[in-house]
């Protein structure tokens, strides 16, 4: 019965199998943090890429904007590359070819006394785009004026 006892309490190869254990544990915990932080990378870039688009959208409606002026019922459109982001402005909602939505008419206020004068609304789409599809629009709609007539 002793001689079967001493096969059973023979501890030989037991180190060899609790390295191999080790090692496949730290190599599961690699393989999870490396994933982990790709995953952490692929965020920040997504939200990097967003809102560069969202900057462009709004580049694009401050170059509409500063076409508008008296007499220039319409929005100049145009398109515009910057490194891996570009904009392009076009017309308000529907993207028509004219951006001139209506005149307000003002008559007599303070600083134009018996004069009648207009505030022209004006309707722009800035349109952003990025890498790997990243889209933004933004659209505005502007008053310019007083404008006498």
């Amino acid at each position: 019965m002793r001689a079967l006892w001493r096969r059973c309490t023979d501890e030989r190869g037991i180190a060899s199998v609790m390295a191999i254990f080790i090692m496949v544990l730290m190599l599961v915990s690699g393989i999870f943090l490396v994933r982990m932080s790709s995953t952490e990378g692929d965020i920040a870039y997504g939200t990097m890429w967003a809102e560069g688009s969202f900057f462009a959208a709004d580049a694009g409606v401050n170059v509409g904007i500063n076409t508008i002026g008296p007499g220039q019922p319409t929005c100049v459109q145009s398109a515009t590359t910057i490194g891996a982001f570009s904009y392009s402005v076009a017309a308000g909602p529907g993207a028509d070819t004219f951006c001139f939505l209506s005149a307000t008419s003002r008559q007599g206020d303070m600083l134009n006394q018996g004069h009648q004068s207009f505030d022209y609304n004006y309707a722009i789409r800035g349109s952003g785009t990025g890498p790997r599809s990243a889209q933004r629009t933004v659209d505005a709609q502007v008053a310019y004026g007083p404008v006498q007539e």
